[in-house]
C-alpha cells in the first residue's frame, strides 16, 4: 500500500489531475500529459506496480536412475519423479512459486525425406515464465494446448533450418514415431538443458498430456550392444521459489516428501546452475 507520505502525494496528484480534467479544455495537458491520456497516467501511478524482476528456475528435482534397476526387455524398470511427485510439490510444499513439469528422451523424427535425432521435450506453458526461451516465429505451447491434449509442437530453430531446407515450417507436420504435430512455433534456442541431453541437442516441445497420451511411460536406453527398458514419468521437476533466503527449508520440506514415496534414492534435487 505504501508508506502515508507516499499515499498522501498520491492523493495529491489525484486532485490536481480531477481539477485539470475539470477546468481546462480537452487539449490541456499536465506536465505533457493531454486530457485523453491523464486518467491512464494516474491510475499508472496510483496503483501498485508489478515487480519486473524475471521469474527463473531456483531449483530441480530430476530422476535418477538407480544402480540396479532390474530392468530388461520384458520389464521395465520403473523409477524417478512421479505425477504424483509433481501434483504434491505444487501444491502442498509452501514457497514454491511455480513449479513445471518435464519429460524428455531421444527419438527420430521425420519431414517428408528428412528425418533428424532429436530430443523430444513434453512440458506445459509455464516453462516459459521460468526459462527464457525466445521465439523466432509463432508461439510457444498454451494451457488449452496442454488440457486439450492437442498435437501441437515447437521446434528449436535448429531443427527449422535443418529439416526443412528454407521452407516456412510453421503449419506443418512433423511425424514422431507414429504420430503426426502440427508446428505452431520456432524457438531461437534449444531451450535450456536437461538431464542426459544438452543445450546443442535440438529440441521439439509439444504438451506433456499429449506425451503421455500418446507415448506413454517406457523408453528405450541403449548401451553398447544392448538396450534397457525403462518407465519414469517425469524426468524433472523445475521449481522457483518465493523466497530464496528460505531456499534450504524448501529442499528439505522437499526431500522429505519424496522419501516417504520413494522406497530407493531415485531422484535428486539440486540448485539450478
Amino acid at each position: 500500500m505504501g508508506t502515508p507520505s507516499q499515499n498522501r502525494r498520491r492523493w495529491i496528484v489525484l486532485v490536481i489531475a480531477l481539477l485539470v480534467t475539470t477546468v481546462f479544455s480537452p487539449q490541456a495537458c499536465l506536465f505533457g500529459v493531454e486530457k485523453n491520456n491523464l486518467a491512464k497516467a494516474v491510475s499508472q501511478y496510483l496503483l501498485p506496480q508489478k515487480s519486473s524482476k524475471k521469474v527463473e528456475t531456483d531449483l530441480v528435482v530430476s530422476s535418477q536412475t538407480p544402480k540396479q534397476t532390474g530392468g530388461n526387455s520384458l520389464q521395465p524398470a520403473r523409477f524417478g519423479i512421479t505425477r504424483k511427485d509433481f501434483d504434491a510439490i505444487r501444491t502442498t510444499v509452501s514457497g514454491i512459486r511455480i513449479a513445471v513439469p518435464i519429460r524428455a528422451f531421444n527419438q527420430r523424427a521425420t519431414y517428408g525425406e528428412a528425418d533428424l535425432d532429436l530430443t523430444v521435450v513434453g512440458t506445459a506453458d509455464s516453462l516459459t515464465e521460468i526459462e527464457d526461451i525466445p521465439l523466432a516465429g509463432g508461439r510457444f505451447l498454451t494451457e488449452e494446448d496442454v488440457s486439450k491434449m492437442n498435437n501441437v509442437a515447437v521446434i528449436s530453430k535448429d531443427v527449422a533450418q535443418r529439416m526443412f531446407n528454407g521452407k516456412k515450417p510453421i503449419g506443418k507436420n512433423i511425424k514422431i514415431q507414429k504420430d503426426y504435430f502440427i508446428i505452431v512455433g520456432v524457438t531461437e534456442s534449444n531451450g535450456p538443458d536437461l538431464k542426459d541431453t544438452s543445450s546443442k541437442s535440438p529440441k521439439v516441445f509439444i504438451p506433456i498430456t499429449t506425451m503421455q497420451a500418446r507415448f506413454g511411460d517406457n523408453s528405450i536406453k541403449r548401451k553398447s550392444g544392448s538396450f534397457e527398458m525403462q518407465t519414469y514419468e517425469l524426468s524433472e521437476v523445475r521449481c522457483a521459489v518465493e523466497d530464496k533466503k528460505q531456499m534450504s527449508k524448501t529442499m528439505a520440506t522437499i526431500e522429505r516428501l519424496l522419501s516417504k514415496n520413494h522406497k530407493t534414492e531415485d531422484y535428486s534435487i539440486d540448485l539450478s546452475k
